[in-house]
């Protein structure tokens, strides 16, 4: 039976350590008709040698160079490059098994996109199986869609377990202008023009465990586009779909505690207006949103301006946060120390 072309887009920047790993199991794919677009956003290091060498080497793989712009702008020169039918994403410091793209070319059938599980590690002898799904296999359309994005459990946020049909990137949707949770943006644009999901419960990709991931950074002024951009689709929903109101109001919650958990005091005080924010989106919601959070906590957000920013207020937004639906950064260091004692089991 004719393989379907599957597009596979890998924005690359500064990917020296983990780039070569990458590629090569990439290239032991079972499913052999694909094309790998590997996007150098602007790296200083020797990624485009090694782009080079492997695109000499294997006549699917074709290397861009672009001005450095962050991964959804190197993402997005991938698709206007495409040429697959389905389309799927790869990132440079992570590994996939050989039967990662024909899992997901075997899940997608007739729907718009197929889901798979995965590993998350930190070495080949350090990984360990994430979560499994709620089912071995099923089906998602209507507005369970939405309800699976936002809960981000067996859906999650990540491009890389997913495959796409190609016509739902046609016309272009906006580009993120932020590091944080830009995947999560593009799929949720993408659920408009959705009908069908399909997941399988397989884990065929192998995550890397990266403490230097965007979404653990210290702030940046273009978090503050991720509450702008990703927030409203989620206030969009909540909108459009009164019965996702509370799960749709607790993501934008969630998305905005752990942007000013990220601050330090003072910045905290420069950016006082997100907090205003998020306690007037509470307060419109407070009916929907009360079995959520503690309605005394949430008020407490709305006072116009701070007499005084303390540890504890700090500690209290990041606690907010990790409540509701985005990790802290203890969770991330209590991963790293159980991978550090060994934790290499998979179920």
């Amino acid at each position: 039976m004719t393989q379907p072309l599957i597009s596979v887009i890998m924005p690359v920047y500064n990917a020296e350590k983990y780039l070569a790993a990458a590629l090569d199991s990439l290239l032991a794919q079972d499913y052999r008709n694909f094309e790998a677009l590997l996007i150098d956003d602007g790296s200083v290091d020797t990624s485009p040698v090694i782009l080079a060498a492997y695109a000499r080497r294997d006549p699917r793989i074709k290397v861009t160079r672009v001005p450095n712009g962050g991964q959804a702008a190197a993402r997005a020169v991938g698709l206007t490059q495409a040429h697959g039918r389905y389309i799927t994403f790869m990132d440079s410091d992570d590994l996939v098994l050989p039967t990662w793209l024909a899992t997901l070319a075997a899940a997608i059938g007739g729907a718009d996109m197929a889901v798979v599980n995965y590993y998350t590690y930190l070495s080949a002898t350090k990984s360990r199986f994430t979560k499994p799904f709620a089912a071995k296999s099923f089906s998602a359309t209507g507005d369970e869609r939405y309800r699976l994005w936002l809960e981000d459990k067996d859906l999650r946020g990540y491009l890389w377990n997913k495959l796409f049909r190609a016509g739902l990137f046609t016309p272009a949707l906006p580009v993120a202008a932020f590091n944080l949770m830009e995947d999560a943006y593009l799929i949720g644009q993408l659920m408009p023009r959705i009908t069908r999901i399909n997941f399988v419960d397989e884990p065929v990709y192998c995550y890397r465990l990266n403490p230097g991931s965007a979404v653990y950074d210290k702030f940046q002024r273009a978090d503050l586009l991720a509450i702008h951009q990703l927030g409203a689709l989620y206030l969009q929903v909540a909108e459009a779909k009164p019965g996702l109101a509370p799960v749709a109001v607790r993501k934008y919650a969630a998305l905005s505690l752990f942007v000013l958990s990220k601050m330090n005091p003072a910045e905290l005080i420069q950016n006082w207006g997100y907090v205003q924010q998020l306690g007037s989106v509470l307060g419109d919601y407070s009916r929907v949103f009360a079995r959520e959070v503690d309605a005394k906590a949430a008020a407490s957000l709305t006072r116009p301006k701070p007499v005084k920013l303390s540890g504890s207020l700090h500690g209290h937004l990041a606690a907010w946060s990790e409540l509701i639906g985005l990790p802290s950064m203890r969770d991330k260091a209590g991963d790293l120390d159980e991978y550090a004692q060994g934790d290499s089991d998979r179920s």
